[in-house]
């Protein structure tokens, strides 16, 4: 063997590279140098200890194949490599999808729960010249970590996944474009089922908000692959139709705040960036609460750090955003709408117009849980609080299974259920509606966004896009989870009710604002 010192350097390659195969499969091991390669077959990470290279391996079940080129002390050296092989069925050998197709794969079994992450492989397929995506040589093979996420979708049999990339040398994130989105480690596999069935609401959601100028997390429509155990890919592996999105988090290309470090305890880098919303806490987390204000207003409410999260804060950075908020909610409470002790106005402490906008794009698919769940903020440096990104619209827009946003009028569901957000009185917005100049922005903001990027034909034009691009996959979703399947009896039947909500709740609202004082109009 040839000797290998500290400057030499090991590439490893695998013929042939990812595939997919239907009987079984010869892989070679090759490096640039004559070294020993040490592999493992279950995905665990090759040493010194595992099996030796030395003849060409035959694969008759998926695997997820991992090597390292060995020193001259047969200790691991150089590169290693991480590639995925895996096996379908013969009905599934002529599969084909308009949509790009997600791959899952693993030694492990299936996650059920919201542990932590579990190993599998990531193949990505995506449409070719012919606009058909099938299951052969993916164009992306890389190492994931994959859990359940989700509140009460959790418990539906069609989980929704945290999915985590991982490097080929360990479990540490691995940035990674997926499907034309820009590179970054954490992503979400939302399931439409019951309340979303016509599978586009989150994407519908997020894309008006970044039509109106508003990051939202960018969405890609899949198909999903799922096995675990190094089972053969057959037909029960199909999970349906899956949205990849963007997992909301500090990023240049997704939240774009600086970085707060521990050793930032001290003005002006104590000031952000802070990530954090309000919503349920999740079992590892306590939350804290902030924002109160004594007299006529009481605005504490429920908070949770989410980057850095609440074990990475130091006590200076918790105070001081715990402060923050304390601070804005003294200003909403005051008569002038200054802060008492500062003389600061509510209006140099937050965003107006990105929080007029957040609360638009709320309102207009009447999201029941808006701002109190799934209500995200965040924070720069030296900046003010900014409202957003959306998350979360799958009971939104007369959706199944949720009858809170089934009337298209009203501004919430306040007259049907006291399980729901009043969109006018909920925390801080209580003090802003309250603020004569803060409604005349706030309507004039609708008037503008209802003639331009919120203009029905233009939020159509997306709806009829989206179904286009989903009705294929559409029924063999419909067919996997016959229990969720669309009202009307079709797809096309669930879209049209999906446009016809949409038609109604746009106009009601275009009359509203005409009105001397929008926020009185009620239902029809």
């Amino acid at each position: 063997m040839e000797q290998v010192g500290p400057a030499t350097e090991i590439t490893l390659s695998a013929s042939p590279g990812a595939q997919v195969f239907v009987d079984e499969l010869t892989l070679t091991l090759e490096a640039t140098t004559d070294v020993e390669i040490a592999y493992t077959l279950d995905g665990s990470e090759p040493n010194s200890r595992d099996e030796v290279y030395t003849e060409p391996i035959t694969l008759d079940e998926s695997t997820q194949v991992r090597a390292v080129a060995l020193d001259i002390h047969g200790d691991p050296f150089g590169e290693p490599i991480a590639v995925s092989y895996v096996r379908v069925s013969q009905g599934l050998a002529d599969f084909s999808s308009n949509l790009p197709v997600l791959v899952l794969s693993s030694a492990r079994s299936l996650p059920e729960s919201k542990a932590d992450h579990v190993q599998f492989s990531l193949q990505v397929h995506t449409p070719g010249l012919d606009g058909r995506t099938r299951l052969e040589s993916p164009d992306q093979d890389l190492r994931a970590g994959l859990k359940v996420r989700g509140s009460s979708s959790a418990g539906y049999p069609k989980k929704p996944y945290g999915l985590e990339l991982w490097s080929a040398q360990d479990d540490e994130d691995q940035a990674a474009e997926l499907l034309g989105m820009p590179a970054e480690s954490d992503w979400v596999l939302l399931a439409p089922l019951n309340f979303d069935r016509a599978l586009m609401r989150n994407a519908l959601a997020y894309q008006l908000s970044r039509d109106v100028g508003r990051y939202a997390p960018r969405t890609r429509f899949v198909e999903l692959f799922a096995e675990g155990r190094n089972g053969e890919l057959d037909e029960e592996s199909y999970r349906g139709v899956y949205v990849l999105v963007e997992r909301i988090k500090r990023d240049p290309e997704r939240v774009n705040i600086q970085e707060l470090g521990p050793q930032d305890n001290s003005l002006p880098e104590l000031s952000g960036g802070y990530l954090f919303k309000e919503d349920r806490t999740a079992e590892d987390e306590v939350g804290f609460t902030a924002g109160t204000a004594g007299g006529t207003f009481e605005f504490q409410q429920p908070f949770v750090a989410v980057d850095p999260k609440e074990e990475e804060l130091s006590f200076s950075q918790a105070r001081y955003l715990s402060g923050t908020l304390d601070t804005l909610g003294e200003s909403l409470a005051a008569p002038d709408f200054q802060d008492p002790e500062s003389g600061s106005h509510y209006s140099e402490q937050i965003d107006t117009a990105a929080w007029i906008d957040h609360h638009i794009l709320n309102t207009l698919p009447k999201n029941p849980d808006a701002f109190r769940l799934s209500g995200y903020f965040s924070k720069d440096r030296g900046g003010p609080i900014v409202a957003g990104p959306l998350w979360d619209f799958d009971r939104t827009m007369g959706c199944e299974s949720d009858s809170r946003a089934e009337d298209p009028t009203w501004w919430d569901p306040s007259n049907q259920t006291t399980d729901t957000t009043y969109i006018f009185e909920h925390g801080f917005w209580l003090g802003l509606f309250a603020d004569p100049e803060f409604q005349e922005a706030y309507w004039a903001r609708w008037v503008e966004l209802l003639e331009g990027e919120l203009a029905l034909d233009r939020i159509l034009d997306h709806v009829q896009s989206m179904e286009a691009e989903l009705s294929e996959a559409a029924q063999r979703n419909t067919a996997r989870w016959p229990d969720y399947a669309p009202r009307g009896g079709s797809y096309t039947a669930e879209v049209q009710l999906l446009e016809q909500w949409l038609t109604v709740r746009h106009r009601w609202i275009s009359r509203c604002v005409e009105r001397e004082d929008p926020q009185s109009c009620m239902g029809n």
